[in-house]
């Protein structure tokens, strides 16, 4: 069948819109109603559907592109037919666009009866910086549409068919737009002249509102904004379509002592002057308890220690992020003679001077 993206004339990251539209401007050149006497123009009509549908279809579509082969459906019957012009009743004289003319009988519009998929639902909750640390889970009530027990979800009774009320039973649809007229399957009883009755407890929706509890696991890791999807908890689709998914929002208490970026923590770790200008091995506070790190000789305020693994867990992936370490240097309350003329004495021996870079202030010097 080739490439149906060329078939379309679209790119292949196309959009369904894209899509659409590409093959409305197809269909209103190769329709058979528009060509009645060229078997070419129908077979590329029936080629074009085809690629349409496999493409406005995820998973035919991604077979499509790993190169998997989709055969088009055997050549079949146009299911609008054109019948010629009516010249029996004159009406008012209106400007009429080929899209107008042709809007009601080229296909692209779903039935009303069609399956229609379920939607997403949603919820928030918070955890503590433990639980994200570690995991949890949690049991949310939800109140959703679920499969109508009544009529398994297909929104039709069992009991005897009545005659479609949209097609009075002929399963064709007679169009008129002007002077030309046109017949199409009718798409409330796909052409059958029968319609089943409505399922009397779900209304013909094929889904009936329940309310029922849903355990949710977090995984180790999560962040504030986070969403966990559990796929088919949402909403049960109409008329037997596909379910919605539940996406649960997380939010994650602050603490005390860690900030997050990313899968990282930074903490501030106090020291004293002695221990920062000396030298020191000082416990650290980590997720998993504390850890003694060096700190050495002449470690200015602000500078940071990495300890390798010690920060959040990465959700769906192996291994942890890091733990950062910022000194935050304490410096004493001197209140008594004697420390004055210690800490005099230490600046005779080490005369530096900490401004001496400062541009404004050397100038001056």
């Amino acid at each position: 069948m080739g490439d149906y993206y060329e078939l379309l004339g679209v790119r292949r990251g196309a959009s369904a819109a894209e899509l659409r539209r590409a093959y409305q401007r197809l269909a209103r050149q190769l329709h058979p109603a528009l060509n009645p006497l060229d078997p070419v123009a129908a077979e590329s009509y029936r080629v074009v559907t085809h690629a349409f549908e496999v493409l406005s279809d995820p998973e035919r579509r991604a077979r499509h592109d790993r190169g998997e082969t989709t055969e088009a459906p055997p050549a079949s019957e146009p299911s609008v037919e054109f019948h010629g012009f009516d010249f029996s009743i004159e009406g008012k004289r209106a400007s009429a666009g080929f899209r107008e003319i042709f809007a009601s009988v080229i296909p692209g519009g779903a039935p009303e009866s069609a399956q229609l998929a379920g939607e997403d639902l949603e919820q928030a909750t918070r955890i503590s910086f433990e639980e994200s640390l570690h995991g949890a889970e949690r049991r949310v009530q939800l109140l959703r549409f679920d499969a109508c027990a009544a009529c398994g979800g297909s929104g039709e009774t069992s009991e005897q068919a009545l005659a479609c009320a949209r097609c009075q039973g002929s399963g064709q649809l007679r169009t008129r737009r002007g002077h030309m007229v046109f017949t199409r399957s009718c798409p409330d009883c796909g052409g059958r002249g029968l319609q089943a009755r409505p399922c009397a407890s779900c209304s013909g929706q094929g889904r009936t509102l329940q309310s029922e509890w849903l355990g949710v696991q977090i995984p180790a890791g999560v962040a504030s904004g986070s969403r966990v999807r559990v796929p088919g908890a949402g909403n049960a689709g109409q008329r037997g379509g596909r379910a919605g998914d539940f996406v649960l929002k997380i939010d994650v208490e602050p603490h005390p002592l860690y900030e997050r970026d990313g899968a990282d923590l930074v903490c501030e770790l106090p020291v004293s002057l002695v221990e920062a200008a000396a030298g020191a091995h000082v416990p650290a506070p980590t997720p998993d308890g504390p850890v003694t790190i060096e700190i050495p000789a002449g470690t200015q305020p602000g500078q940071r220690f990495r300890l390798r693994k010690r920060g959040m867990p990465k959700p769906g992936e192996r291994g942890r992020g890091d733990l950062w370490v910022k000194i935050r240097l304490v410096v004493p309350a001197v209140t008594d003679e004697r420390a004055r003329a210690l800490l005099r004495e230490l600046t005779q021996l080490h005369p530096e001077d900490p401004r001496r870079d400062l541009p404004l202030l050397s100038a001056k010097r």
